[in-house]
């Protein structure tokens, strides 16, 4: 009876584990929980019988099947990009943006709005609020204007 148990708990981890992996993406957590049924499918099959021998097939298949499956796996949860893989950046340069938060000019960042959003912008001379400027250079969350 107390194998049972093991097994249902073992299973009942795995599922958890494999659903925690919609909810923090990554693709690691579903090996720890295909370990988990590993060790269930081995109580099951009585090819286990010791609490030190479901440990050690827990490790151990979890991080065999990580390191091993996890680059053929990721691309099954992680999608392409929605813009058909055209460059990032052409979203942002050319655009025309409004200064909402003087620029001071060189390392004295101000504020634009772009696409309703505020950003982060540095430009080589200082900018009032209210004028218009061109996005030369998108850098992370910062962009470059003039």
């Amino acid at each position: 009876m107390m194998e049972y148990e093991a097994t249902i708990l073992w299973f009942i981890a795995g599922l958890v584990l494999i659903l925690l992996e919609f909810v923090i993406p990554g693709v690691v957590i579903i090996f720890f929980g295909l370990g988990a049924w590993m060790v269930s499918i081995g109580l099951w099959l009585g090819l286990i019988d010791s609490v030190a021998a479901q440990c050690m097939v827990f490790s151990t298949s979890s991080l065999l099947m990580l390191f091993v499956l996890r680059r053929y796996v990721s691309s099954w949860f992680v999608g392409g990009s929605w813009n058909g893989g055209s460059n990032v950046d052409e979203e942002f340069v050319g655009k025309s943006v409004r200064v909402v938060h003087a620029i001071g000019g060189g390392d004295n960042p101000g504020k634009v709005e772009l696409k309703g959003a505020e950003w982060v912008a540095f430009a080589d001379q200082a900018m009032d609020v209210g004028t218009h400027a061109t996005v030369v250079k998108r850098d992370g969350i910062h962009l470059m204007v003039e």
